[in-house]
């Protein structure tokens, strides 16, 4: 036959209860006072932004510029290597403004000077021919097209990789190139020559 259900589950008096409830007290108690102790040592995170842009009407001119915005901050470990901080932060800006289109980070040039100038090559991706080849937004062309498109891409990437108001060790400079070539002077992006941060 079956046995009954008290001979199976242990009974809990109030005092067994209250015990219970008085550990658990204790024991929030002591983390919260004392903290729970690590044997790993704090990791100190560097803040990045991602850049968009806006328009912005001058009210005195009535003309509209494009004027940078921060769209996003994303952590970085400060112990990363700054190569390896800034090819993290450009799969930030390709994953979040570019949908995804390989920017690709050749290097830092130093000169003798210590001014580091970092190399960017925007590529697109296998099986692009031609313009809308693979579809809208899958390619850079279609970033760099129109005068407003254009300037939004250039803003992007200017401000995105030289991050102005980052106080830690960083680049002086950047230059980009398309496809492994050099940005020349092309309608609608300024992303030509030599670009420094301050």
């Amino acid at each position: 036959m079956g046995r009954k259900i008290s001979n199976i589950l242990p009974v809990r008096t109030n005092q067994d209860m209250s015990r219970f409830y008085k550990t658990i007290l204790y024991g929030i108690i002591s983390v919260s006072l004392f903290g729970c102790k690590s044997n790993n040592p704090t990791i100190k995170i560097d803040d990045f932004v991602l850049f968009s842009a806006v328009d912005k009407i001058d009210s005195v001119s009535g003309t509209t510029n494009m004027i940078p915005l921060i769209y996003k901050h994303i952590s970085i470990p400060d112990t990363i290597v700054l190569i390896n901080k800034i090819s993290d932060l450009m799969d930030s800006v390709s994953y979040y403004n570019f949908n995804k289109l390989k920017i690709d980070v050749l290097g830092i040039d130093s000169a003798d000077n210590n001014f580091k100038t970092l190399k960017i090559n925007l590529k697109e991706n296998p099986g692009f021919v031609i313009p809308d080849s693979l579809g809208k937004y899958r390619s850079w062309y279609d970033f760099f097209q129109g005068s407003s498109g254009g300037q939004q891409t250039t803003i992007v990437l200017i401000e995105s990789t030289l991050q102005r108001q980052y106080k830690g060790d960083w680049i002086d400079a950047v230059e980009f190139f398309y496809q492994d070539e050099v940005i020349g002077e092309w309608d609608h992006i300024s992303l030509s020559g030599q670009i420094k941060r301050f």
